[in-house]
């Protein structure tokens, strides 16, 4: 049955988001089924180490925040630090190689192998050993991962949408991981964690087996530019060798780069948008006890739940609107409920702000997703693994930071504190989006633009009939046709030129 033309549309965006084309969508016919599940194989190693990544997450999260644990900061400290010295050294070799070499399954089989010590070490209830583990295998993925799919997305513009998508993953990780870990049952927590990376480790070992037998090739993007400049090893050249690429070019115009201007002014502030509500204990504990008043239960999990599920619905608009009009409009709808919520906020009444608090973790869920992306597309080639390690360090800086929040003694304070700061960043980013953030694209074609390198708009000429009558002047000597301008776009040959009687041929020049 064949599906409407909207219809058709908005199911091959959401395949593309998905990033298994080959295997659902519409390929050649000559390709059976199987050789079509290879060739997507590689997403779901990629996808499930994203959402093990967020379970090692929500693991941790629960355990400061459920059971008190708010002040051992070294776990996150030791993650930090394996995850830029990762980081440091992927960029030493892509300098020196001078190419990518995708480099991600190895890494991501190295974090594994430390999320499975931890869980290992869980087994034997020796939390405090195993959260060391824990945060250098997820470090580890989480980097991989997004630089990963980032790289693997092609030119169609579809890059915003899967980050999005990766990003819901590792949301649901984290909740999934909230939801079932318990400090008073470490074993069981320890089992589960053990099955779900051993499982990955037979993904990605599975992986590397069907690359080595030739089945499938994962070391390339789907971005054909890119891949060209990656194998002549141009894509870490300077800003210079670039320019001189396009000088004399009248199609392009050369203009200054603001290139870090972007990244570092634009980044920072969408990253501190994006956690400083999120991991503020006073608004969970809010949370929590407004689910208890509103729903007579309690629900630990529902405030990273709701952030799960906004972060979802913000793939799935990102499919058919661009970052900036999503960021925008639910930017807009998060002050307003910030807003409403401290209006109506009662401490003996809490479940007053229950809703108000549930539309807020989705919008924030929603709005996630935008500090990833415009770093994996905004920063230079060679230093993107970097700047993402940097942003997620931040992260880990505010998660912990936030924790020193449990010493106010004034709720309302302390909720008004959170939610002042929240509003004055989210004003500061929605203008800085909208200004700064450039149109999702070609990698190439984002750092071209970025660099200062702005493709002129050249009109087309014109060829319909009530434009102009070249079709009229075919074989004709040019000094023999006059152009007689007869509006704004509008250009006639006339033939012959006016007072003239010249024709080469009289037969042939019968219309």
């Amino acid at each position: 049955m064949k599906l409407p033309a909207k219809v058709d549309n908005v199911w091959k965006r959401f395949l593309a988001m998905l990033s298994l084309p080959d295997l659902l969508g519409e390929s050649s016919r000559k390709t059976s089924l199987s050789q079509k599940f290879t060739n997507s194989f590689i997403y779901f190693p990629v996808s499930g180490c994203l959402w093990a990544s967020g379970f090692s997450l929500g693991y941790y999260t629960k355990s400061a925040y459920v059971y008190g644990n708010l002040w051992p900061h070294w776990y996150a400290l030791v993650g930090g630090v394996a995850i830029l010295a990762l980081a440091l050294g992927w960029t030493l070799r892509k300098r020196k190689r001078q190419q990518y070499s995708y480099d991600h399954l190895y890494i991501i089989f190295y974090g594994l192998l430390c999320s499975l010590m931890g869980s290992c070490f869980m087994l034997t209830k020796q939390l405090a050993v195993s959260y060391y583990f824990i945060f250098v295998g997820l470090s580890v993925q989480y980097l991989s991962g997004f630089s990963y799919v980032s790289l693997r997305c092609d030119a169609s513009g579809a890059r915003p949408s899967r980050i999005a998508f990766a990003n819901s993953l590792f949301a649901g990780g984290m909740a999934t991981g909230f939801v079932i870990f318990n400090e008073m049952e470490p074993q069981n927590c320890g089992l589960i964690a053990l099955g779900i990376n051993l499982l990955l480790l037979c993904l990605v070992c599975l992986n590397e087996l069907l690359q080595h037998v030739g089945c499938i090739n994962y070391k390339e993007s789907k971005d054909l530019v890119f891949n060209l400049l990656n194998e002549e090893k141009m894509v870490f050249l300077p800003r210079q060798a670039i320019l001189a690429q396009f000088v004399g070019r009248t199609d392009y115009q050369l203009k200054d780069s603001r290139q870090w201007l972007v990244l570092l002014l634009g980044g920072s502030l969408v990253y501190l948008q994006k956690s400083c509500l999120l991991f503020s204990p006073t608004t969970m504990q809010l949370m929590w006890s407004a689910t208890a008043g509103y729903l007579q239960k309690t629900h630990l999990f529902l405030p990273f739940g709701l952030y799960a599920g906004g972060c979802s619905f913000g793939s799935l608009l990102l499919m058919r609107y661009t970052p900036k009009l999503v960021y925008l409009l639910f930017g807009i709808i998060q002050i307003t409920l910030i807003v409403a919520l401290l209006c109506i906020f009662s401490e003996e009444q809490s479940e007053h702000c229950f809703l108000f608090l549930c539309l807020i973790y989705i919008t924030m869920g929603v709005m996630s997703s935008q500090g990833i992306h415009w770093i994996l597309e905004c920063s230079p080639f060679l230093y993107t693994e970097l700047v993402l390690a940097s942003g997620f360090v931040l992260q880990l800086i505010i998660l912990e930071g936030c924790k020193y929040e449990s010493y106010a003694t004034d709720t309302w304070i302390a909720l008004l504190s959170g939610c002042v700061v929240t509003l004055v960043l989210t004003v500061m980013a929605i203008p800085l989006v909208q200004w700064l953030q450039p149109h999702s694209a070609s990698l190439v074609d984002v750092r071209n633009r970025l660099l200062g390198i702005r493709r002129q708009d050249v009109p087309p000429e014109q060829t319909q009939f009530w434009h102009t009558n070249h079709f009229l002047a075919h074989n004709k000597p040019a000094n023999q046709l006059e152009p007689v301008q007869l509006g704004r776009s509008r250009v006639f040959q006339q033939y012959p030129i006016s007072g003239s009687d010249i024709t080469d041929n009289p037969k042939g020049d019968r219309f």
